[in-house]
């Protein structure tokens, strides 16, 4: 019995799973408003959060609307560890890269 080997089993997670937990760390950050696309040749829908595999691990690129009278950079970097840490947790997915573009500032509602 010592030659046994539990069967390797793999899970695949889909790019719209990833894009929502991306979505829901970022919108938990104080001084953001929502999430935003920006329309580009990669992302010609304006997707708020778009999402590459990068063979085991992921790339994450979105776009946010901070309160205005925020400081944006900070907001920013809390974005980014947000959401690398909300999808290590909640997938097991490595996020390598999280980029975050701010698009704008806006008062609450």
């Amino acid at each position: 019995m010592d030659n046994v080997r539990p069967a390797s089993r793999s899970v695949n997670i889909s790019d719209e799973v990833l894009t929502r937990v991306a979505a829901l760390a970022a919108k938990d950050v104080e001084g953001v408003i929502r999430l935003s696309g920006s329309h580009s040749v990669h992302n010609p829908l304006g997707n708020a959060v778009r999402i590459q595999n990068l063979g085991g691990a992921i790339a994450v690129n979105l776009g946010i609307v901070v309160k205005t009278g925020s400081r944006a950079v900070p907001i920013a970097k809390q974005v980014q560890n947000a959401v690398k840490q909300g999808i290590q947790d909640m997938t097991g997915v490595t996020a390598v890269h999280v980029n975050v573009q701010v698009d704008g500032m806006e008062d609450e509602d």
